[in-house]
């Protein structure tokens, strides 16, 4: 059997990220970089169709639909797995402990014969007809959020909108299915495409979702009541730049603690040669994160978000130059601590601590083989550790980083 293998780790943890692996051909020269970060292996996943293994059969024909997700919570690895429409969850030592599966997709479980000839095993079974799964979520009293997606037949198009609606959020107490979220609660309408799906240290669920024109924030309470929906433009965003600047939402981020979502917000403008008057692209003029208290609205400006400059040596280039990469945000520590990270070098990234007033709490570099890696997923806990799943075409590592130690509690 595909067991998973290596060493475990005490821990805790909830709060999630996904971060799609960016190919960059980085300079081998040495650098003047942060102190490094050191990472742990926890434990590898063979590739394959046993209930322990991680299927990547789809990974290069769909790869988005393919993509496994990552949530850490109390000592427990949730890994999600797409192609075989099942959610895992390990120990830190990479033992199996549970299995949510569609019996139809996957092959029986394995049991283990007993000291008396009976079939034996500790590990717990929730046999459940998955059609996509997608991402999950747990909360701090255990309960199981796993993203669904509708069969053609069942999705409704929307036409306002211009989108299919498929999309549901599975809710699992103890291994028990108790109904969906959707748009307005407890079976509610599907929602569109879902772009982030989260839990709060009281037990809320927020689920945020784009469309062509929108990004739609659904912040649900334990019980699956609906508290707050908002939708935001592009042109809903704030302007701090005067002249002809345009706005681009990177991503919206729930605050694990409060009833706050922390916008990140890039603007750019036309690029214009001050000589020739020749206009050649855009250019970034800057990024901010902005914080939108619940329920009485309006942006604040909290801080902008800086560049990371890096030697790349870009194709048909024998020397490196030196370009500004952008810093993604990984996720967000309950007292409102920002971890940012960019990429730093080969095989290399830098991760960056902002305080809520845009000052450096801390910057490191971490170790991450992203020539050799087919996707990586990350999920930052609430005790503030940042896990990851390493994906490559040989298994996936289970690693973490304990960035704990970083911030102030």
């Amino acid at each position: 059997m595909g067991m998973g293998t290596g060493k475990g780790k005490g821990w805790g943890g909830v709060c999630c990220t996904l971060l799609i692996l960016v190919s960059v051909g980085f300079s081998g020269c040495k650098q003047s970089s942060p102190i490094t970060l050191e990472r742990e292996e926890l434990f590898t996943l063979t590739l394959g169709k046993l209930e322990d293994q991680l299927d990547l059969f789809h990974i290069t024909e769909s790869p988005y639909q393919a993509q496994p997700s990552l949530w850490a919570q109390e000592g427990r690895f949730y890994i999600s797995n797409n192609p075989s429409a099942k959610v895992m969850v390990f120990s830190s030592y990479g033992d199996l402990l549970a299995l949510y599966y569609n019996p139809e997709k996957n092959p029986p479980p394995v049991q283990y014969p007993g000291e008396k000839g009976g079939a034996v095993s500790n590990r717990k079974l929730y046999p459940y007809a998955f059609h996509q799964v997608g991402k999950i979520a747990v909360t701090p009293q255990g309960s199981v959020y796993i993203e669904d997606k509708l069969p053609n037949e069942r999705s409704v198009f929307e036409k306002e909108l211009g989108v299919l609606l498929n999309g549901i959020i599975l809710r699992f107490e103890n291994g028990e299915y108790r109904g969906y979220l959707g748009q307005e609660g407890m079976g509610g309408t599907p929602f569109p495409f879902i772009e982030r799906l989260q839990v709060t240290q009281r037990e809320d669920v927020v689920v945020i979702c784009r469309t062509p024109t929108l990004w739609m924030v659904y912040w649900f309470s334990p019980d699956g009541a609906l508290k707050h929906k908002l939708n935001f433009s592009l042109e809903d965003l704030p302007m701090p730049f005067e002249g002809k600047v345009y706005a681009n939402l990177d991503t919206i981020f729930p605050s694990p603690a409060t009833s706050t979502l922390f916008f990140k917000v890039s603007y750019f403008k036309e690029g214009l040669d001050s000589q020739t008057g020749i206009r050649y692209g855009i250019e970034q003029v800057g990024t901010k994160i902005f914080r939108y208290s619940l329920p009485a609205g309006g942006f604040k400006e909290l801080f902008d978000v800086p560049e990371n400059p890096t030697l790349v040596r870009t194709k048909g280039t024998t020397d490196p130059v030196e370009m500004p990469l952008v810093y993604e945000l990984v996720g967000v520590f309950p007292n409102e601590q920002f971890l940012f990270q960019s990429g730093h070098g080969k095989d290399t990234r830098q991760l960056l601590i902002l305080q809520s007033n845009g000052k450096v709490l801390s910057k490191k570099t971490i170790h991450i083989e992203d020539s050799q890696l087919l996707y990586s997923t990350f999920h930052l806990t609430l005790e503030g550790i940042l896990t990851a799943l390493l994906v490559s075409d040989v298994g996936a590592k289970v690693v973490w980083w304990r960035t704990d130690s970083l911030v102030k509690k």
